[in-house]
């Protein structure tokens, strides 16, 4: 089961540099499933503007943008199918609130959210019900 990645590390400073390459080994190892992630980010920029305004469009795939940047950098998930229900809800929501800075509501979370994972099923074909019921 995928995991969430919380808490602090505290890293002796002989061991620095080793810890930087395999941070940097991971992030190269997940590079595939972030560009995929982005790529379909930007398809959903492209469903959305055909029936909402371009400030509704930005609100939408900005809040996605940074969910794939809790995905890929928070998490151990590997496929959109292995997101689960907490990380859609809480666990995104608390990461937001305390790295993001801005006045988007929970609310606003959730329904662009939503319409991703709607836009994932119905358009790519990509379905998540763990998601998609945690997001009612």
């Amino acid at each position: 089961m995928a995991k969430v990645y919380t808490g602090k590390v505290t890293i002796p400073a002989n061991q620095f540099n080793e810890y930087l390459e395999a941070m940097q080994a991971a992030e190269e190892a997940r590079a595939p499933f972030r560009e995929s992630l982005e790529q379909l980010n930007r398809d959903f920029a492209g469903f959305l503007a055909a029936k909402y305004s371009k400030k509704t469009v930005r609100k939408h795939t900005n809040i996605v943008e940074l969910f794939i940047h809790f995905i890929c950098g928070y998490t151990d998930v590997e496929a959109i199918e292995d997101i689960t229900k907490g990380m859609v809800n809480s666990h995104f929501r608390k990461w937001y609130k305390r790295k993001v800075w801005d006045s988007s509501t929970e609310s606003d979370l959730r329904v662009a959210l939503k319409k991703f994972f709607q836009f994932l099923a119905a358009e790519k074909g990509i379905t998540n019900e763990a998601a998609l019921n945690a997001l009612k």
